[in-house]
């Protein structure tokens, strides 16, 4: 009875939402797109870098595409939550009648919304989410964001290229950690390189000295991590920086987010010459970045620094703009619409950007990111830059 009751109620889901995109979305209708994000509790800050990427797409660009005016439909999942990010998946599709849903942040979200956008068609555009397999779970998603993979290679091959053999790695003991370790492991087997250790670090961690310790007693070379951004990251790395490891002429330590722009204030001197693996850095000289660093600082003020999830978000929007450009002067369909932006390449602030045909994955440059001092203060500066890397690299 449990499974007659729910199999209704799904197929009621989808009757309704194929009158909307059949019946109620016509050529000259208001495009409606909704925005699932972390609006609240203890990942906010992710949710307030999407408005703001969000916002400056708008300011640059407009709220009108393909003769439509979009109107954009806010969702907070409040919190570690995939069975909310579903429930309001079903919500816009339904009550809210969106043709497209943006958004997303923890990786379990996107999970949790997959099987309701196949079954309506709805078009899914994923700002953040990294784990590798998402994109598989429907063939209505699209990822802006990055993967694990796409990043933590580049970390890798970075200290090979600089002629390092023996690595630590040390990564948080959740799932990003451990693809951050896996990805590591097969660059630098793969390349001749040595592992000398690895730590997987749990999350409630706050004395970081006996790790740091183990680090320095193996005697590495290069030490490839992936910490908890905030206080975990600010005390990761003061202890290595204690035990001489980081700052060292000998020892090269590349992280990803730990050093992101807006916490950088967080860090003393200590962590001057901490490298990072990362999409984006504010310093890109493109014609893209130029013009939308301009629009943010008039926005959100000359100093406030560019988070690790405005870039994706303002670039979701340009896919979901392409989305909905496509359709012009037609109903809209979400099958149309995906396969649109299949092959489709684009200037972003981080650089050439492309949604790769079969994967729907982005591909794009991983930039090495170096703190230094640039007039007096703190900065992330590019030293390298490993381009067109794809998401979908395992």
């Amino acid at each position: 009875m449990v499974r007659l009751i729910r199999t209704s109620l799904l197929a009621l889901l989808v009757v309704a939402c194929t009158f909307v995109f059949n019946g109620g979305a016509d050529a000259q209708e208001k495009i409606k797109v909704g925005i699932i994000g972390q609006f609240s509790g203890p990942f906010a800050t992710a949710g307030e870098e999407y408005r703001q990427g969000i916002e400056c797409f708008v300011a640059l660009h407009g709220t009108r595409v393909g003769g439509r005016e979009v109107e954009l439909i806010f969702r907070d999942v409040g919190g570690s939550n995939p069975a909310t990010a579903k429930r309001l998946a079903e919500e816009l599709i339904v009550k809210d009648k969106v043709s497209i849903i943006g958004g997303f942040f923890l990786s379990p979200e996107s999970f949790a919304a997959a099987s309701v956008l196949t079954e309506t068609k709805t078009p899914g555009v994923i700002f953040n989410g990294a784990t590798p397999s998402i994109v598989k779970q429907s063939p209505y998603f699209v990822r802006v964001g990055d993967t694990m993979t796409q990043v933590a290679a580049p970390q890798a091959e970075f200290a090979l290229k600089n002629g390092k053999k023996r690595f630590y790695i040390a990564v948080a003991d959740y799932a990003p950690g451990i693809a951050t370790e896996e990805a590591a492991k097969k660059v630098i087997l793969e390349k001749g390189g040595e592992i000398v250790g690895t730590d997987r670090i749990p999350l409630n961690t706050v004395d970081f000295a006996p790790y740091a310790e183990r680090i320095a007693n193996a005697k590495p070379d290069a030490v490839v991590a992936f910490l908890v951004t905030g206080a975990p990251a600010v005390s990761a790395l003061k202890a290595l920086a204690a035990r001489g490891i980081l700052g060292s002429d000998k020892v090269l330590v590349v992280g990803q987010a730990e050093t992101d722009d807006p916490d950088l204030h967080l860090f003393d001197d200590s962590v001057l010459g901490f490298y990072s693996s990362h999409h984006y850095a504010s310093g890109l000289k493109n014609s893209e970045n130029a013009k939308f660093k301009e629009i943010f600082q008039k926005k959100f003020g000359a100093n406030t620094p560019i988070g690790l999830f405005v870039p994706p978000a303002y670039d979701g929007l340009r896919v979901i703009y392409k989305m909905i450009e496509s359709q012009q002067g037609k109903p809209f369909d979400g099958t149309a619409a995906i396969n649109a932006v299949r092959g489709f390449s684009f200037d972003s602030p981080r650089g050439p950007a492309k949604i790769e045909a079969d994967t729907r994955d982005i591909t794009m440059n991983v930039y090495i990111r170096k703190v230094e001092k640039v007039n007096g203060q703190k900065a992330n500066v590019v030293v390298d830059t490993f381009p067109a890397r794809k998401g979908s690299e395992p």
